[in-house]
């Protein structure tokens, strides 16, 4: 569990996205295990299973979705958490599962290859949304210190640049020697990296930081996110890039040029955090 104040789980509205979003992930799971159970009771024509299996993803979708739509502070009590990555890591090794088995498994392992795989996407959405979720609980009624909206660093998109060019590369190069030589294995991973590459891209990257007495939170435009201040542990301010270290995970990187109120920026975080 995180270490921020406590949240107010009190009254709170119907979430309807997060529900729906849980229940298509489940859903996902859940439709490879289904075709050998509706096989062993004698279904066996193509078209009757498809049905069964629609069937499956629509009821666990509804129904998953209803229970968590009514109860908003699963997904509150998840953002807090770092297992809110766990489903999007369970649905990574199913993928992997399926692709591992499709010798023995037949269309059962294509399925969880490819329903594994999109389970993983929303899987990640669920993380997000749950952190989304706990920051907007826990920043609720705080008061605002400052707040600043700047893009990456020059220096950060720079490398962001490479390491994205470089997993674009090395993406095409297997896709093509896994066609030529009949790799299936390289053929599939070129094809799951080549996309990723391209979120590595470097964009404007601007975000919304606000500081509250109860930590820094990182607004974007789909996504917010809270990091309590005995999260951060120290932050390095010069003429190109204010860094903010976190004692876990990737350090918060702005471009001083971005902020308005450099001084002011400085002073707040000077008040709770060591000067590199």
């Amino acid at each position: 569990m995180r270490s921020a104040a406590s949240t107010d789980r009190g009254e709170t509205e119907s979430d309807p996205l997060f529900g729906g979003v849980s229940g298509a992930y489940l859903g996902s799971m859940l439709v490879p295990p289904v075709i050998p159970l509706i096989e062993r009771v004698g279904v066996t024509e193509a078209g009757t299973q498809y049905l069964a299996l629609i069937g499956t993803v629509g009821l666990v979708t509804t129904v998953t979705g209803w229970v968590l739509s009514s109860r908003p502070p699963v997904a509150v009590t998840l953002g807090a958490t770092r297992a809110r990555w766990l489903p999007s890591a369970i649905a990574f090794a199913y993928a992997v599962i399926g692709f591992a088995s499709l010798e023995t498994t037949g269309v059962v392992g294509v399925l969880a290859f490819f329903l594994g795989l999109l389970a993983f996407l929303l899987g990640g959405a669920i993380a997000v949304m749950a952190q989304t979720r706990y920051t907007a609980a826990v920043t609720a009624g705080t008061e605002e210190v400052t707040r600043w909206r700047a893009s990456w660093p020059e220096s950060a998109r720079r490398r962001r640049l490479y390491v994205g060019g470089a997993v674009v590369g090395v993406a095409a190069v297997g896709v093509a020697v896994g066609a030529v030589f009949d790799l299936a294995l390289l053929q599939y991973t070129g094809q799951v990296l080549f996309p990723s590459g391209f979120v590595l891209l470097p964009t404007g990257g601007t975000r919304t930081a606000v500081a509250t007495e109860r930590g820094l939170e990182i607004r974007l435009p789909v996504a917010r996110w809270f990091y309590a201040w005995n999260e951060l542990e120290s932050y390095d301010l010069d003429s190109e890039s204010l860094v903010i270290t976190r004692r876990w995970g990737s350090d918060l990187r702005f471009a001083t040029a971005d902020i308005d109120d450099v001084s002011l920026v400085e002073w707040t975080l000077a008040e709770r955090l060591s000067d590199d």
